[in-house]
């Protein structure tokens, strides 16, 4: 089982990944929400949507047990036993969430991840009934390191959240 001491090792490598690609003041409005990130943003011109499955997807799959993932799967949704839907950092949640029950559907998978790389939905089939049954929102987390790089110091995020969403969302 993952730590949260991994989980946040990953994410300070994000953050670095991320200041690389669009540059620390954007990088910095895209961590707290404030930006949706287009084509135009991303120094490399890479796809914001392949950058979020990149830097925050696939590496968080990877530590919650889902080791053979690879990009290819990640990208198309395909994840053995789990349907997955990813949309770009800080775009409409609600969609990936719709994307990921129809894709459980398509697929009969008992089990479906929805995610923008901030916020995590996992969803369940229950009897024929598909519903999401988690909800988790890593971003205090990033905005925590996005604040202790920038500025030296930041009130670390005192909850048992990011616990909670390595137990729930990890592969059993």
């Amino acid at each position: 089982m993952s730590s949260d001491d991994e989980i946040r090792g990953l994410m300070v490598m994000a953050l670095k990944e991320l200041d690389r690609s669009f540059g620390i003041y954007k990088s910095g409005a895209v961590i707290s929400g404030r930006a949706v990130p287009s084509y135009k943003d991303v120094v490399n011109r890479e796809d914001p949507l392949r950058l979020t499955q990149r830097v925050l997807v696939k590496p968080v799959m990877e530590c919650l047990g889902y080791s053979d993932v690879c990009s290819y799967d990640l990208f198309d949704g395909r994840v053995p036993g789990l349907s997955m839907a990813t949309v770009t950092m800080n775009s409409v949640f609600t969609s990936a969430v719709s994307r990921v029950l129809c894709a459980m559907n398509a697929d009969n998978a008992p089990k479906g991840i929805a995610t923008d790389g901030f916020r995590w939905a996992l969803a369940v089939s229950d009897d024929g009934c598909k519903r999401v049954c988690a909800l988790s929102d890593l971003r205090p987390y990033y905005v925590e390191i996005l604040e202790r790089d920038r500025f030296r110091a930041a009130i670390p995020v005192i909850d048992e959240a990011l616990g909670e969403f390595i137990e729930i969302f990890s592969n059993p």
